[in-house]
């Protein structure tokens, strides 16, 4: 098993296929067992390199732990120090989007792309999105204070009684509604209390990275699904990094590649591929 010393933590990570090198970090509570299949498919293509972050799946938890973007993104280059890779298309999903975007600010010379994928790189300072930085923080307090007062279990229950009474989206998904339920039960074997409430603390207390996004150069796909509550946040970031391009994943909510795997694959892609071919990569896609 794959284990990298970084950080004062042991890493897991797992490096497969060939081609230019694609990181990919997970998302909040759904660490590399939890990847949609789509994910393996992407070796056929490049040489793809995941891992848990810290406080997911297989990488240790800290005692007393407190996480943060900042580490999240320093755990990541200490990885690639240990890999040798000096250089990545580095992306993510949601929270590792927000840990990709993180690591752009803050290690600028290792990035060969980014990819931000369903995600925010802001916390308040757009009045333009604001309201939807607020409601993440808000879904933040709601599941820590769930997990402190009841733990694990009953959040989970929780958020499978809302998917079945509430979700809109959830028929939408590739998985039907019993294999979703199943999946988010499995979030019990993946995740300890104490990595949970780090990491969600972690993703509430995000820097804005707001005024640091314009200064972002290497080229960058902000993918999105058309019914992701961080649609305007991909709007806005977009909007910031130039050197952009936005693709708009059609009939798919939050975390496009559980949604419409083949359109997010041939969205990375195509995008990876014109930046390895010296293309320019400016402008707005859609994939339907």
């Amino acid at each position: 098993m794959p284990i990298a010393r970084v950080n004062g933590i042991d890493l897991w990570y797992e490096v497969r296929g060939s081609g230019p090198v694609l990181v990919m970090s997970h998302g909040f509570a759904g660490p590399t067992a939890q990847w949609p299949p789509v994910i393996n498919e992407f070796r056929e293509h490049t040489t793809l390199l995941l891992y848990d972050v810290r406080g997911h799946g297989l990488t240790s938890v800290p005692p007393e732990a407190t996480f943060s973007m900042p580490q999240y993104a320093a755990d990541l280059a200490a990885l690639l120090d240990k890999l040798d890779i000096e250089r990545a298309h580095i992306g993510g999903v949601s929270m590792g989007g927000m840990i990709s975007a993180q690591f752009a600010c803050d290690f600028p010379e290792r990035v060969r792309s980014l990819l931000l994928c369903d995600t925010t790189a802001g916390n308040g300072g757009d009045p333009d999105t604001a309201h939807i930085d607020e409601q993440l923080d808000r879904f933040c307090d709601i599941w820590i204070d769930i997990v402190e007062r009841y733990g694990m279990k009953e959040l989970v229950e929780r958020e499978i009684r809302y998917r079945h009474e509430r979700d809109q989206y959830a028929a939408m998904a590739e998985l039907s509604i019993e294999e979703q339920d199943a999946k988010n039960r499995r979030k019990l074997e993946v995740m300890t209390k104490e990595g949970f409430l780090a990491a969600a603390k972690a993703m509430r207390d995000r820097p804005d990275l707001i005024e640091r996004t314009p200064l972002i150069t290497a080229p960058t796909l902000v993918s999105c699904g058309e019914f992701d509550m961080f649609y305007p946040c991909a709007l806005r970031d977009h909007r910031l990094i130039r050197n952009s391009r936005l693709a708009t994943i059609r009939g798919a909510a939050h975390s496009t590649p559980d949604y419409r795997p083949q359109l997010w694959k041939r969205a990375v892609l195509d995008f990876i591929e014109a930046v390895e071919a010296g293309e320019d990569v400016r402008g707005e896609v859609e994939y339907a």
